[in-house]
């Protein structure tokens, strides 16, 4: 232990400690002779050896960034290890956390940016360097409101050698975390760090800020950011949406690509945009200069392009949000075939594929795998790289039964690398399609083995509630499903999980499991019905299941509800009456209550206008005349 008024080699006096973190202790020092305050870290003993220091000195050392500490002495003194840097004036983000702190918009995009380009400075380095370890206690803010990045201890340098030391649970990537569980009680993995795990853990930090939630360590963040009512624009929610996908592929390939889009957000500012108009016309009214009026209206085009894609984007993932998958069809496919957005995407493959991508999910869950199949084809045309796009083309063409070979087309998109457990899920949708439900399993069990990416888990499990679903043991398909949504936060996993619970509490004999089952869907269904933004079908469910349950009353209340919304729908009223009968015959009465018949009333006058023909109005109608 240092003690004030210590000097060290010499060189560096000790003033006082000021911190200790996971791995050494920190003192405010004085470099004698530069005659300035420094910091002074000693390595803890018991992490000597595990960690290198030398190696994160001589990384650090070697750079020279705005937004970085700059190191100047790596020492080893007395059996003691310390590394010697700039002192940085101000607290940590943390400190302003825990202050209950609000943030404004313009002060968030100032330190997203700065901490973009400090990124993209590492990241860019040979060999790139990733900090690994971004968290809210690592980044500081400078008395002239700037950040700056610190604490190197488990630098890695981006290669298959790089090992991961520690991490932050809550703000580590969720394929680091697994990957560091793996090593922790298994002693290896097939993990190899990128840059996308920086982007994710820098997106957490600003999640964390904008909305006061943490994410959790396996799947990420809790509610999807653009579902939450927070005093900030969509373009900078869409942005940290992007950053925190629980699937890497899903993320900004690269820092310079999100702090693209944050540079480019200023520039949709509506007033931007009135200036940019402006100054185009003024150009050309004047004539002052022919190919500076050519090269304002380039750009003006450029930025109204990128307008109208963003529209369009968010028009599709509100309707992916809203889990229709008409509204998803529907508004993918007018944002490949618009002309303004296809000039954009254009340039943006990864844009596109995710486009591409999304249309290829909605007509997987439709069992239109042909069409699914062919759009995951065209998104690894444009991103051929991406080994999640050629997994699940693989097996698109699985549920639809047509002939594929893993090698050859690993072989036609070689830098899309499928490994173990890919190939191996693979091979369970093959047999699972081809109704060999025992051997499908096998497989399953065998990629669960296998695998280390939290979004493949949450794909086995589903296809292993799929096989259970089709042997009817839905209870045992519940179970999985929730194993499931612990890798992925997909609303439509949730509704599965929703509509599985209700169709296990269907088939139960048993009271207890039927109403354990209910209250399970009527948690997921009330979770998307009040986080989310809930479709026709979640408002329709969930009411359904408080019926089931017995709590009439509630449920009466929610179809209320839902008419106001759809008031056209004859289903609304007549599952009210339904539910005014059941409440009738619980407590042993035998006339018909008012509601129920008006109710009954409104909704066979829209049943008869939609020229329909439901069994369960029928049955309505049956059962109202044997009331009478």
């Amino acid at each position: 232990m240092l003690q004030n008024g210590d000097v060290i080699d010499g060189m560096y006096q000790v003033i006082q400690e000021i911190g200790k973190g996971g791995t050494g202790v920190v003192y405010l020092g004085w470099h004698l002779r530069l005659c300035k305050q420094i910091v002074i870290k000693r390595i803890k003993e018991n992490y000597n050896g595990r960690i290198n220091v030398r190696k994160e000195a001589d990384i650090l050392k070697r750079l020279h960034h705005t937004y970085l500490p700059q190191v100047y002495d790596f020492l080893e003194v007395g059996g003691g290890i310390y590394t010697v840097m700039d002192y940085i004036p101000g607290s940590d983000l943390q400190h302003y956390l825990d202050s209950g702190y609000t943030f404004p918009q313009q002060t968030l995009l100032l330190w997203m940016k700065q901490l973009c380009e400090v990124l993209d400075y590492l990241h860019t380095q040979d060999p790139p360097i990733l900090h690994s370890d971004i968290k809210p206690g690592n980044i500081m803010i400078t008395p002239q409101g700037n950040v700056c990045l610190i604490d190197f201890n488990i630098s890695l340098d981006g290669s298959e050698n790089g090992k991961l030391q520690g991490l932050s649970p809550h703000y580590a990537a969720p394929e680091q975390y697994q990957a560091a569980m793996d090593m922790l009680y298994s002693g290896g993995g097939n993990f190899v760090p990128d840059c996308r795990m920086d982007i994710y853990s820098l997106g957490a930090v600003f999640y964390r800020m904008m909305t006061g939630y943490l994410p959790e360590p396996r799947t990420g963040v809790p509610y999807p950011i653009m579902d939450l009512d927070i005093p900030y624009s969509d373009g900078v929610k869409a942005i940290i949406s992007k950053a925190v996908a629980l699937n890497p592929t899903r993320r900004f390939r690269t820092v310079r690509r999100m702090l693209d889009a944050l540079q480019n957000l200023e520039k949709m500012d509506p007033r931007y945009r009135w200036l940019g108009k402006l100054q185009c016309m003024s150009g050309i009214l004047c004539g002052v200069c022919v190919a500076a009026g050519v090269l304002l209206i380039y750009s003006g085009f450029g930025l109204w392009q990128k307008d109208i894609w963003q529209e369009r984007y968010t028009k599709l993932y509100a309707a992916v949000e809203s889990g229709t998958e008409t509204d998803i069809v529907t508004a993918g496919t007018e944002l490949l075939n618009d002309f303004m957005a296809g000039g954009y995407m254009n340039f943006h493959s990864d844009d596109k594929a995710d486009v591409l991508r999304i249309l290829a999910e909605s007509y997987y869950r439709q069992e239109q795998y042909a069409v699914s199949a062919q759009y995951y084809q065209d998104a690894l045309q444009e991103v051929p790289d991406s080994s999640e796009y050629l997994r699940d083309y693989m097996v698109a063409m699985a549920r639809d039964g047509q002939p594929f070979n893993v090698t050859e087309l690993e072989a036609h998109y070689p830098e899309a690398v499928l490994d173990v457990s890919e190939v191996t899920f693979i091979e369970a949708q093959s047999l699972y399609a081809a109704g060999d439900f025992e051997e499908a399993l096998e497989k399953v069990e065998e990629a669960i083995t296998a695998s280390t990416d939290p979004d493949l888990m949450a794909l086995i499990y589903d296809l292993q509630s799929d096989i259970y679903i089709r042997q009817e043991r839905y209870g045992e398909a519940v179970d999985v499903l929730e194993k499931a949504v612990m890798y992925s936060d997909e609303s439509n996993l949730k509704r599965k999980i929703g509509q599985t619970a209700f169709d296990a509490g269907n088939a139960s004999a048993n009271d207890i499991y039927r109403r354990s089952y209910y209250e399970t869907a009527l948690r997921i269904y009330e979770q998307i019905c009040t986080l989310g933004d809930p479709s026709y079908e979640d408002l329709l469910n969930r009411a359904l299941i408080l019926r089931a349950l017995g709590r009439y009353g509630t449920a009466y209340d929610r179809f209320r509800e839902m008419e106001r919304l759809y008031p056209d729908d004859y289903r609304i009223p007549m599952w009210m009456c339904y539910c005014s009968l059941d409440e009738a015959a619980s407590e042993g009465r035998k006339e018909i209550p008012s509601e129920a018949d008006f109710a009954y009333n409104t909704a066979k006058h829209l049943y008869e206008q939609s020229g329909e023909t439901d069994p369960d109005m029928e049955t309505l109608i049956v059962t109202m005349k044997e009331w009478e």
